[in-house]
């Protein structure tokens, strides 16, 4: 069927144009959002009449796009992700990854249907294109690296349990010193009576 234009669609046209859809697609998700008209005389003549206001909207949405490719051609995203000894990645980074990213580095919105990027599973450089408005897209670095092993942290529980190794280890000592301490004692008693045993006279007969 054949529709005109009230906004620019990616992929479809820009405002003012008559283009041809599947009626479905229009159905759905055209008219719905207030992007296009049918294509009758009247609708066409009404497009027409407001022609100058909808080129000054396109030149404005084109230039605002521009600055937003200025900001992101070229641009690197790096993610950490955990490999394999062979590179082999545990996990992948998406298209929402990408989207959250550059929202929170440059602050741009991106819709996730525009990054043209399958699921990255390999380490490495990916180029990823995005597109931001009809006839204009940039297109910006993924780098892939492993994540380094992180660093070993106790838990509370792990400190507990150290903490009672330790105090066990010391109850294990003392004991050990204690009984030491008492042989050692024994001995001594032992070696002060062995002489008086042998001075002692014999009885006698």
């Amino acid at each position: 069927m054949k529709i005109v234009l009230l906004k620019s669609v990616d992929n479809l046209g820009q405002a003012g144009e008559e283009v041809a859809v599947k009626r479905g697609y229009f159905r759905n998700f055209l008219e719905p959002r207030g992007y296009a008209l049918t294509a009758t005389e009247r609708n066409v003549k009404f497009v027409q009449s407001r022609r100058r206001k909808l080129e000054s909207l396109v030149a404005a949405e084109t230039e605002s796009a521009e600055k937003i490719k200025a900001q992101l051609e070229g641009a690197k995203l790096v993610f950490q992700l955990r490999a394999g000894e062979k590179g082999q990645l545990f996990g992948s980074v998406t298209p929402h990854d990408i989207v959250s990213r550059v929202k929170a580095d440059f602050n741009i919105e991106v819709e996730r249907r525009k990054v043209e990027a399958p699921h990255i599973k390999t380490l490495g450089d990916h180029a990823v294109r995005i597109r931001i408005y009809p006839g204009v897209a940039a297109t910006i670095n993924v780098f892939v690296e492993p994540l380094e092993a992180e660093e070993v942290v106790t838990t509370d529980d792990d400190d507990m349990a150290l903490g009672l190794e330790a105090v066990l280890k010391e109850q294990e000592d003392a004991r050990r010193a204690k009984q030491t301490k008492a042989a050692a004692e024994a001995a001594e008693v032992a070696e002060a009576e062995a002489p008086a045993a042998e001075t002692e006279e014999a009885p006698v007969e």
